[in-house]
């Protein structure tokens, strides 16, 4: 089976980062050009009763669509993502869409694809759904951090 983007080059990032024991564990994976990821929502995420809070949709929009840039970063240079990132990307700019309500219970699916790309910006799409519903709609603008400065120290 194919290894989740964040178990090939480990980092702190509390909503994506395998290294964060406390945070969200988003994994996330090649499909063609798409990077797809499902997660399943805790209780202790709820907004409204019975409802996914929407900055957690946001989060987890956020962390998936950092490492579809980065990932199409490396693939785009031939460079394999092994142990850290070369092309660390962080968020310019989140925009989401909310359409319907996700109920609490229920797993997310996130698609994202880059719609284009420059050597330091990448401009990424996500799609969230739920049991087959559109919820959710989000544009990334994501860019390149400075090659000195791997992702893992920017934590630190």
């Amino acid at each position: 089976m194919e290894r989740a983007l964040q178990d090939i080059a480990k980092v702190h990032c509390y909503g994506c980062g395998a290294l964060n024991e406390h945070g969200l564990q988003i994994k996330s994976f090649w499909a063609g050009d798409d990077v797809v990821c499902a997660w399943r929502p805790q209780p202790h995420h709820i907004g409204h009763p019975g409802i996914l809070y929407g900055g957690m949709i946001a989060s987890v929009v956020d962390c998936h669509c950092i490492w579809t840039a980065s990932a199409y970063a490396h693939r785009a240079a031939g460079v394999e993502m092994e142990g850290s990132l070369r092309y660390p990307f962080v968020t310019a700019a989140l925009t989401v869409n909310y359409r319907k309500p996700v109920p609490i219970g229920n797993a997310i699916d996130l698609r994202a694809r880059v719609t284009e790309f420059r050597e330091r910006k990448a401009i990424v799409t996500c799609s969230v759904s739920s049991q087959g519903m559109l919820c959710a709609e989000a544009k990334v603008v994501a860019v390149r951090m400075p090659v000195q400065q791997p992702a893992a120290e920017a934590v630190a």
